[in-house]
């Protein structure tokens, strides 16, 4: 994400001066009177000039914005050095495992030959003779697949029938028993998910809150259990999470597209617009993400914005029925707009998008607008 200078386009250490006349350009390029009309990325991307602007033309704010900054970057160095420790850490315990499991599965051959026929594994014993070839008397000896000469079996009387060999499963299936409970980041997930889609949202939280304690750094883990604290109507905690995910996943639209339908649900309509706006530029032929933004614009009561994201969705995917009925909606209101006289139900104040603060406003935007 750019910082303010990037915005304006400074050097950090630009002086008032330069600040001003590089907002003064910035603004004139996408204030919407004179371009003869904007976009909502043109006003969206207005709206952060003039807030860099009264930040960097700020003495007080702009020291405060620079300490931010500078924690930031030292944060990123932080979370960069402890990744690469905790890399060196899992590599080192990851090679300790395997060299562990060396020695307990294969060990000397000495050793592996001199163990009872019984203990070793099924895949490695010599396959079961045919009755109609003759058996091997007690001083022949057998080798198995690997070469490695076998201890010769008593004999056994040809009468008898040679026992059947037990079956693979057998030797494998305490193998295969789970624990009953998690104890990894990943058997936490795993059974929090199962209870998500139970219906046990209390038990997925739980097991979600466990699974972040053990990987915290896991964006996927904020954004499930965001999406389980929106189903119990923790829309605040959810946003929270999903902030989280978001540090930790910046570029990712589907986060942004999340956090703004928990923003909506919050009544943060202009946040929400804003992080589907983000979204948009990320993702610009999902047609869902156009059809949320279209139902926040309608419900800000802006219908031509909100039928233009409509009309794009069905554009993008004709069968995308949430896109069609919301687009019938804004249809129908917008004609009793009509009907009732009211071309513009809600006067636009000082903080909607586009708008340029009174003393920055270009003195040439009044005759751009009458010609």
């Amino acid at each position: 994400m750019k910082t303010h200078y990037e915005v304006l386009g400074v050097s950090p250490r630009a002086d008032l001066g330069t600040i001003k006349r590089a907002f003064r350009q910035a603004a004139k390029a996408h204030h919407p009177d004179l371009r003869g009309g904007g976009d909502a990325a043109s006003e969206h991307q207005l709206k952060i000039i003039i807030l860099a602007y009264k930040i960097l033309s700020d003495p007080g704010l702009r020291a405060d914005y620079d300490d931010d900054l500078a924690s930031e970057r030292a944060r990123i160095r932080r979370e960069r050095w402890d990744a690469v420790l905790q890399f060196i850490a899992a590599t080192t315990v990851l090679s300790a495992i395997l060299i562990g499991i060396e020695i307990l599965l294969f060990p000397s051959l000495a050793d592996w030959t001199s163990r009872p026929e019984a203990t070793r594994s099924v895949a490695l014993q010599p396959p079961p003779q045919s009755r109609s070839e003759p058996l091997l008397d007690a001083a022949s000896a057998a080798q198995d697949a690997t070469g490695a000469v076998l201890p010769a079996s008593p004999p056994v009387a040809a009468s008898s029938p040679a026992p059947a060999p037990a079956p693979a499963t057998e030797a494998t299936s305490e193998e295969r028993v789970l624990p009953a409970s998690p104890t990894t980041a990943a058997g936490f997930v795993r059974r929090g998910l199962e209870r998500s889609q139970q219906g046990d949202l209390d038990g997925a939280i739980a097991d979600l809150d466990e699974a972040i304690r053990l990987a915290p750094r896991n964006a996927d883990l904020y954004r499930y259990r965001a999406r389980d604290l929106g189903r119990r109507g923790r829309w605040d905690r959810a946003v929270a999470d999903y902030e989280r995910a978001i540090r930790l996943d910046p570029n990712n639209p589907a986060l942004l597209h999340d956090r703004a339908l928990a923003l909506q649900r919050t009544g943060e309509l202009d946040e929400a617009l804003v992080d589907l706006d983000r979204a948009v530029r990320m993702s610009f032929s999902d047609a869902e993400l156009y059809s949320d933004r279209g139902a926040v614009w309608l419900a800000k009561g802006r219908y031509d914005r909100a039928l233009a994201d409509f009309n794009q969705a069905l554009k993008l995917n004709p069968e995308l029925a949430t896109a069609v009925a919301r687009r019938n909606d804004a249809l129908a209101r917008r004609r009793d707009q009509q009907l009732a006289g009211d071309s513009d139900p809600r006067q636009p104040g000082p903080e909607t998008t586009g708008a340029l603060p009174a003393d920055a406003a270009p003195r040439s935007a009044p005759a751009a607008a009458r010609r």
